[in-house]
């Protein structure tokens, strides 16, 4: 079995290190871990990309069909994100605090205020596509 030397200049540095390593770890862990904590929760719900409207008075039949299905699977695709944001809600239990349930509903909102307006985009485009056929 090896034995060192712990009145050797070096031991005690290496022991100091350790010792300093060890009690950065012991405070900044938690933190970290929470924080990681929350960068997972708030990933866990994806907010669904943009689609790409075209211009309802220069599009043809065609793309204004295609965009139809694209804003109705966008929309599925939002409802779905608003039913996880819900039970990224409820999984946090009563633990639940006044910011996560705040930011939540800026989340939720922002959501349908999306939806609202592109449902509104689309009928304009229509609307556009329709006055010039």
């Amino acid at each position: 079995m090896l034995r060192h030397n712990n009145d050797h200049p070096l031991v005690s540095h290496w022991v100091i290190i350790m010792h300093s390593l060890t009690s950065i770890l012991r405070r900044t862990l938690p933190v970290v871990c929470g924080l990681l904590l929350a960068i997972s929760a708030q990933a866990a719900c994806d907010f669904p990309g943009n689609i790409k409207m075209p211009d309802g008075s220069a599009a043809s039949e065609a793309e204004m069909v295609a965009t139809q299905s694209d804003v109705k699977q966008y929309m599925a695709s939002v409802e779905g994100y608003l039913i996880c944001l819900n039970a990224e809600a409820k999984a946090l239990g009563p633990d639940i605090t006044e910011d996560e349930i705040r930011i939540r509903d800026m989340r939720h909102n922002a959501a349908v205020d999306e939806m609202n307006t592109l449902a509104a985009d689309f009928n304009a485009q229509i609307r556009s596509f329709k006055k010039n056929q």
